[in-house]
């Protein structure tokens, strides 16, 4: 057979592979949109769930679930895992992954079934605000008596002195009033609005000795009309609005001056202790300790005294407002707002939830035969935390996914048409009818693939997804393919220009084909919603492509040469044109 009847046959041999490989990528389309229905689904699982949480922090793990697997259902998927994201007892988000069966036919194989899987994390953000009406919430756990009068005279820590105060909208509290809002609070309320003196005859009167917390320390008991009183605390302690230009804060017992002790009702507490080393933290750094221990409680701090510490400077940097002072000291409104809610039970009523969908860590798209038995399909517990895992380990890319598909938009319309310009520049170089344009066309597209290349190489490598990702598992076996072809050719050619050509184009197959497969697993299996090639790759088809235009200008080298005299002598010629036409004489 002659040199011309081999291309031939090359040629009508690579056109029925395309033609089989645009049959399987057209399949391979369909699980990839199929792929795109199932993070769909994925995401709608995930807001499903944490618009749950959002309208209830407290939801147990088996409600946030059901919401997610019933958003899954109706999108045409099941739900695979379900995992709340935590910090400590806060928490922050929902990860739930699902698979959806997508089935479809390939010529040769028949019907084939593919199992795609997707991910998605949706995160909540809270925010609170205490009310504008009244002083601090604060969360009793059902306690009353003189125990739960300590907790919400405490709470109100920070706040401003005013004469004659007992309410938010008066600005602040007297000495008697923080007294008569913290035995309200705790369910014993006061007669009328009484003032120290008030409180001192109401009182039974006991010995410095035999404080208990809850009992009032007075000044001014000689008179029998005391003019200042506070709450005693424990631990050598009171808690007192001292007078104007100050905040209600704690003392200490022996330097305020205390000449007498009352207590307004028998009988033993009716609440849970306070943890002493929050006690102590909060005395010391002159914090409400309820805000301090639910900090504890969620986890969100560990050491008291420091937290106590960073929140009492917070609370200076902004006075009145303890939602803001605990965002600041956490560095986090969300947590806080949640540290709000667990101090103030019932009393909060700002708490409110944001939902949105978190990028992930990793790709979750891939596709896995559905060979799965029933039994196997089942147990969704194993499969989350071993195949899924382990699948995702060994296929899944780094990087994050988009916030919205929208904002692409631009950057998918110009690679678009970049994509139809390189197109066509491939189309000149195979069905021009002039040889040398041919070449000049396959030395077009070098160039631009090299640029391409070059532009990766500094990128880090390049991100292949979607329909390069398909483009590239078909045409690297083929370039395979070809490098064995274009070699053959080289080794039987008789012309030495004829080897040199297909020698450069084997070896330009080759090489940007090994460049294509340092993409790793994720190039050839089918699942992988994304492959990376490394920098290493990108050089290797940096190379070929240098290669091949070489090999083209090498091929029209005389071409090239004529052109060039031809297009010198024109200049030249035109150069005399235009002197002759200058010149006057």
């Amino acid at each position: 057979m002659s040199e011309r009847g081999q291309i031939s046959v090359a040629a009508v041999a690579a056109i029925a592979v395309l033609l089989l490989g645009g049959v399987l990528l057209g399949y391979l389309s369909m699980v990839a949109a199929g792929g795109g229905h199932a993070q769909r689904a994925a995401d709608l699982a995930a807001v499903a769930a944490a618009t749950h949480l959002a309208d209830d922090p407290d939801a147990g793990a088996s409600e946030l679930r059901q919401a997610a697997a019933e958003a899954a259902g109706r999108n045409g998927a099941r739900l695979v895992s379900f995992d709340v994201v935590r910090e400590g007892s806060v928490p922050r988000a929902v990860d739930v992954s699902v698979a959806l069966d997508v089935d479809g036919s390939v010529p040769v194989a028949g019907r084939q079934s593919r199992q795609v899987d997707a991910r998605a994390r949706a995160g909540v953000d809270y925010s609170a605000s205490l009310d504008a009406g009244a002083f601090r919430p604060v969360d009793l756990h059902g306690g009353r008596g003189p125990l739960a009068a300590v907790a919400a005279a405490e709470a109100q820590v920070g706040w401003p002195y005013v004469w004659g105060g007992d309410s938010r909208a008066e600005g602040g509290f007297d000495c008697s009033g923080l007294i008569d809002y913290a035995y309200a609070a705790a369910g014993n309320p006061l007669p009328g609005r009484p003032t120290a003196a008030d409180l001192w005859r109401d009182a039974r009167p006991v010995s410095a000795a035999g404080l208990l917390p809850g009992d009032l320390a007075f000044v001014g008991t000689g008179s029998g009309a005391p003019h200042h009183v506070g709450m005693y605390v424990g631990g050598g302690t009171v808690v007192v609005a001292p007078h104007t230009g100050a905040d209600v804060r704690f003392e200490p017992l022996a330097a305020g001056g205390w000449d007498g002790f009352g207590r307004l009702f028998a009988g033993g507490p009716v609440a849970e202790p306070a943890d002493p080393a929050v006690e102590a933290a909060a005395r010391a750094h002159q914090v409400p300790p309820y805000a301090l221990a639910a900090e504890l409680r969620l986890g969100l701090a560990h050491d008291p005294d420091a937290a106590a510490s960073a929140l009492a400077a917070a609370m200076r940097r902004h006075p009145g407002d303890l939602a803001a002072a605990l965002g600041d000291a956490l560095g986090d409104r969300s947590g806080a707002a949640l540290v709000l809610r667990a101090a103030s039970g019932m009393g909060l009523h700002g708490v409110s939830g944001a939902v949105h969908l978190l990028p992930l860590a990793a790709a979750a798209v891939r596709a896995v035969g559905a060979t799965a038995s029933a039994s196997e399909a089942g147990e969704e517990g194993a499969e989350s935390t071993t195949l899924a895992e382990t699948a995702e380990k060994a296929l899944e890319r780094g990087g994050e996914q988009g916030d919205h598909l929208g904002s692409r938009l631009s950057v998918q319309a110009a690679a678009g048409f970049r994509n139809l310009a390189r197109f066509g520049i491939t189309a000149a170089a195979t069905f021009l009818p002039d040889p040398h344009l041919r070449d000049v066309s396959t030395f077009a597209g070098a160039a631009w693939d090299g640029v391409e290349s070059g532009l990766a190489i500094a990128r880090g490598g390049v991100e292949l997804a979607g329909p390069s990702l398909w483009a590239t598992r078909l045409t690297t076996p083929l370039g395979l393919g070809f490098s064995a072809l274009f070699a053959y050719q080289a080794w039987t050619a008789r012309r030495r220009e004829d080897r040199v050509w297909y020698g450069a184009e084997a070896a330009s197959s080759a090489l940007t084909s090994a460049g294509a497969m340092t993409a790793g697993l994720d190039l050839v299996t089918l699942g992988a919603g994304t492959a990376e090639v490394p920098p290493l790759g990108a050089a290797l088809m940096l190379a070929g492509v240098t290669v091949l235009g070489a090999a083209c200008i090498y091929r029209e080298r005389h071409w090239l040469a004529g052109g060039a005299r031809q297009a010198a002598g024109a200049v030249v010629d035109a150069g005399r044109s235009l002197a002759g036409a200058l010149n006057p004489f």
